[in-house]
């Protein structure tokens, strides 16, 4: 039997996974909004792939501890929008961006709910992402060096390129939630070099920045021969596990960021799919932000891997 429990447009995505992802990310907001209170700053939170603000999800409810038969319900829980939006004390600003029009127009009607300053972009993301970081308040203006921001980056795939990282570690005044979508790219990556084709080498230099990956991550074979072609034919093969991929990763990273947090694992189905990073260009601030990326590092790894009995 499923039930509809509330009212709130549905956007279906996700998992366990994906509250342990939203728990650390609301923890880390109110630490920030409570560190930068008072201290004169204009704080801005800015989600670029925003969804609707909200998430279906189906679960199991009942059983003998509750008295009540198991039933699969479906609920509509809060996203990070809605989660950001009610962090106290609230952000100055909210911005965000989510290129499907029905979406986009879910996350403006979220200012009938919350009397803030809420800005909502229907383009593609990383466009937008710099249009707003070379446009006022963020680059010329009055007040222009008052920004603080956390930048939450949630993409669909392999969506963030790496010029929208260059833009954010240049503000130097942005902590950045960046999913790494690691099972992703770790397709990408065929286990013989032929047969990453162009289109999937596109992308693997657009989400790392450079083409080093293939000196890193494939080795020559020796050249063989067959029954039926008889001339060698050389190849390369995969030498790099997803593991070695994702610390390759945080090197690239931490040639724009002089803050790269240890990697939260998000697990789906026993396999880690993501990782959930905390970056900073910010030297004087680099101590405090550490100082609560521990804190929910701490809190939520434990519940990732407890989650799937590792």
């Amino acid at each position: 039997m499923i039930l509809v429990l509330e009212k709130r447009i549905a956007h279906r995505f996700g998992g366990v996974w994906t509250e342990i992802k939203l728990k650390a990310l609301t923890e880390y907001l109110d630490f920030y909004q409570k560190a930068l209170r008072n201290q004169g700053f204009e704080t801005w939170y800015i989600d670029a792939f925003a969804g609707t603000g909200d998430r279906h999800a189906e679960m199991l409810e009942g059983g003998i501890f509750e008295e009540q038969p198991i039933e699969h319900v479906q609920r509509i829980l809060d996203g990070s929008a809605r989660k950001a939006l009610k962090i106290d004390p609230p952000f100055n600003h909210y911005w965000f961006t989510e290129q499907h029009k029905g979406r986009a127009n879910a996350l403006q009607a979220l200012s009938q709910d919350y009397p803030f300053d809420i800005m909502v972009r229907s383009g593609e993301a990383n466009a937008e992402l710099r249009a707003l970081f070379s446009s006022k308040p963020w680059r010329g203006g009055l007040s222009s060096g008052r920004q603080r921001g956390v930048v939450f980056l949630d993409p669909y795939g392999m969506s963030v390129d790496w010029a929208t990282l260059q833009i954010l570690a240049a503000t130097k005044r942005v902590d950045v939630w960046y999913l790494f979508p690691r099972k992703a790219v770790v397709q990408q990556l065929a286990h013989d070099l032929k047969g990453v084709d162009q289109g999937k080498r596109a992308k693997l230099a657009e989400i790392f920045g450079c083409n080093d990956w293939e000196e890193q991550f494939y080795e020559s074979r020796p050249a063989q021969t067959s029954l039926f072609d008889p001339i060698p034919v050389e190849s390369k093969g995969r030498i790099a596990n997803p593991a070695q991929i994702s610390v390759y990763a945080r090197k690239r990273l931490n040639t724009l960021f002089c803050y790269v947090s240890d990697p939260l694992p998000l697990i789906v189905n026993g396999s880690e799919f993501f990782e959930l990073y905390c970056l900073s260009n910010n030297p004087p601030a680099i101590a405090l932000i550490e100082r609560g990326v521990r804190h929910v590092m701490r809190k939520y790894t434990p519940a990732s891997h407890r989650r799937f009995g590792r």
